[in-house]
């Protein structure tokens, strides 16, 4: 399987960023930096499934995964060409480049690719997109142009082919936490083991380790577990008004305008500033009490029933998978250093 990064996703840590103030991106700049980001994106839900999920399971839409990424990179190819042509005038006299498979047909097709050749194919297809759109000024991306009797605007096509990405993505989160994959047992079992990781994970630490040990950018343990507690919280009042929670239930954790991702969960830390390492702990455990309470009270329609949260539609199971992925990836950060400090390292288990 390409490589990966486990990426943030509902609850992104503190990111470092440049000191320096470039000047402003131009827009095709900033298009494309959502092409690559929509990529990204992408890769890192494709990298929560195990490899035999890749041509096996079966997605919201009726297809595996390999049949989305190999549709991915069939239309980023054709769009990028498509774009080319009409930028160079020749689809003004030839019109759009016929198709020849429509998309079910083509998964059929691909449902006997090679993986790694998939995989090519929409790295390859993705960077060329990418690259064209670095390369357009700002007076192309805006311009219309003739396509036989249409006409193409380059901008409406390059938002629609961020957004492509991101419905697909959506959809293969929404795998990632159904009962479908899981079983209820066995996302209740994940639920829980993720959460005695992230609690052993600070065994034995002193408090002064907790306030001082830097473990996520210039967050400290302490901070890292205040984090994962105020989005618990979240998870929690999501969970409790499913799947149409009071606005008010949700409030603190909306974004200002204007506020950045990064800016509200500083601002989320900054509301438990005065909490101690012990106190953190023991609301993670309360918490923690209330979710798994909640999840047991829940019956498979309930946790199959789709709702509205943080990173778009998902079922009630993708809200519970969310949050033990999310404590996984904060232990892993935590067990690092105990290993890169020489300290007992376990063998924590890592997210699907």
């Amino acid at each position: 399987m390409r490589p990966a990064p486990v990426g943030r996703f509902l609850y992104s840590g503190e990111r470092r960023v440049n000191a320096m103030h470039p000047s402003p991106p131009s827009a095709p700049q900033v298009l494309a930096t959502r092409l690559q980001a929509s990529y990204e994106r992408l890769w890192q839900v494709l990298s929560l499934l195990e490899p035999q999920e890749l041509d096996k399971a079966v997605l919201p839409g009726g297809w595996t995964p390999k049949a989305l990424l190999a549709h991915i990179a069939f239309w980023d190819d054709y769009q990028t060409r498509r774009m080319q042509a009409a930028l160079a005038g020749t689809a003004a006299r030839r019109g759009r480049e016929p198709i020849q498979m429509d998309n079910d047909q083509r998964a059929q097709v691909d449902a006997h690719r090679p993986w790694t050749a998939i995989v090519a194919e929409a790295d390859g297809a993705r960077a060329r997109m990418v690259q064209f759109v670095q390369q357009l000024s700002p007076e192309a991306l805006q311009g219309t142009y003739s396509e036989g009797e249409e006409t193409l605007n380059l901008e409406r096509l390059i938002r629609h082919m961020v957004h492509h990405t991101q419905s697909h993505t959506q959809e293969l989160l929404h795998y990632c936490g159904s009962l479908q994959r899981w079983t209820r047992p066995g996302l209740r079992h994940f639920f829980q083991e993720q959460y005695e990781t992230l609690m052993a994970a600070i065994g034995g630490f002193h408090e002064d380790t907790l306030l001082s040990a830097r473990v996520c950018g210039s967050w400290s343990i302490r901070d890292v577990l205040a984090h994962v507690l105020a989005w618990n919280e979240y998870g929690y009042h999501l969970a409790k008004g499913w799947p149409e929670p009071a606005p008010a239930s949700l409030a603190p954790w909306q974004r200002e305008p204007g506020e950045s991702l990064d800016a509200l969960n500083r601002r989320l830390l900054d509301a438990r500033s005065s909490l101690d390492p012990i106190q953190i702990a023991d609301g993670l455990i309360t918490w923690h009490r209330r979710l798994l309470r909640l999840f047991d009270q829940a019956t498979d329609e309930a946790l199959n029933t789709q709702g509205q949260t943080w990173m778009g539609p998902l079922p009630l199971s993708g809200v519970f998978f969310e949050i033990a992925r999310h404590e996984a990836e904060h232990a892993a950060q935590i067990w690092q250093f105990r290993a890169d400090s020489g300290l007992p390292r376990g063998n924590p288990s890592l997210p699907r």
